[in-house]
């Protein structure tokens, strides 16, 4: 028989260690922190001018007038969130935009705009700090969109072009050689 003096008291027995907890505040990566005191800025998607349609707003930085699902830097906003809880990268940050308008004149396509179309582009998303630059002082409005050129050397175009199953034209295909994609 074991006695009382064998068994451990209530004052031997440690309390469970826990660890010492810091508040963290966490970072939103791509929605609504809260849906109360929202305010989006409107968005008429499919609208034919800017103006009329406004811009999108994807940015964490500028949550509450936030229009769209998701975030600008897609995928990249994972390490903007690492970098902000860190400590490396001012939480308000805004990207300087300057010369940032594309190499080759892309206007918006007559297909992108309609209220009854699904289009998955922004037509001005290349543009934006341009033609909603009278709104960049109040909201944080990037860029959704990039338009480059680039200088292609494929073989099996080269080798269609030559057995005249792809044309040169001039602008796409410069030669038989070397396409140019330019949009």
């Amino acid at each position: 028989m074991s006695s009382s003096a064998d068994q451990p008291s209530t004052a031997d027995k440690a309390a469970p260690s826990s660890p010492v907890r810091k508040s963290i505040k966490p970072i939103v990566l791509a929605s609504h922190p809260g849906q109360f005191n929202v305010h989006p800025v409107p968005c008429v998607w499919g609208a034919a001018e800017p103006s009329e349609r406004g811009p999108v707003i994807a940015s964490t930085t500028d949550f509450m007038n936030k229009n769209a699902i998701g975030t600008h830097n897609g995928a990249y906003s994972t390490y903007r969130a690492v970098a902000l809880a860190a400590g490396r990268y001012p939480a308000g940050f805004k990207p300087d935009l300057t010369n940032t308008q594309p190499v080759v004149h892309f206007p918006p396509r007559a297909g992108w705009t309609g209220a009854s179309r699904i289009v998955s582009i922004d037509p001005w998303g290349h543009l934006a700090h341009l033609v909603f630059k009278d709104m960049l002082v109040k909201h944080d409005i990037r860029p959704t969109i990039s338009i480059t050129k680039a200088h292609i050397s494929l073989k099996e175009i080269e080798e269609a072009t030559l057995k005249g199953r792809i044309r040169v034209d001039g602008e796409v295909m410069r030669n038989a050689s070397r396409p140019t994609a330019r949009r």
